[in-house]
């Protein structure tokens, strides 16, 4: 009995290191606006939760932001986002995030609440936009 709720506590406490696992729709959106207005956005949302970024293709519709180290993890975590337009007109954010400690089992959740941190910031940008 012990070490069923050990293992399941550990799994709960250390997390998983990055984001893909969650549900798609726990680290994308999709909205009804022009490229350049999500692209902008995506872009400020990145300082918006405080996150130094590092490199942007426009051309390719990427965005890589670092987020600062933690007492829990020295070397901080790295979100990627992909920006780009789907067939039916509409404009899709993916983003995904990871530690980028050398002890990548250790995450605490925070891979997780970057993404959804992110993307509530894109959500608050858009709707003041009307997209």
């Amino acid at each position: 009995m012990k070490k069923p709720a050990i293992a399941a506590l550990t799994l709960l406490v250390v997390g998983c290191a990055t984001t893909y696992h969650l549900p798609e729709e726990e680290r994308s959106r999709a909205y009804q606006a022009g490229a350049e207005e999500v692209w902008d956005a995506a872009v400020a949302s990145v300082d918006d939760i405080g996150l130094a970024l590092i490199e942007m293709e426009s051309e390719h519709g990427r965005i890589r932001a670092r987020a600062g180290w933690s007492i829990w993890d020295l070397k901080g975590h790295e979100l990627m986002v992909v920006v780009r337009t789907l067939e039916d007109g509409r404009v899709r954010v993916d983003a995904n995030a990871r530690t980028v400690s050398e002890d990548e089992d250790i995450d605490f959740g925070r891979s997780g609440r970057i993404v959804r941190d992110y993307l509530k910031a894109l959500d608050h940008r858009m709707l003041a936009a009307g997209g």
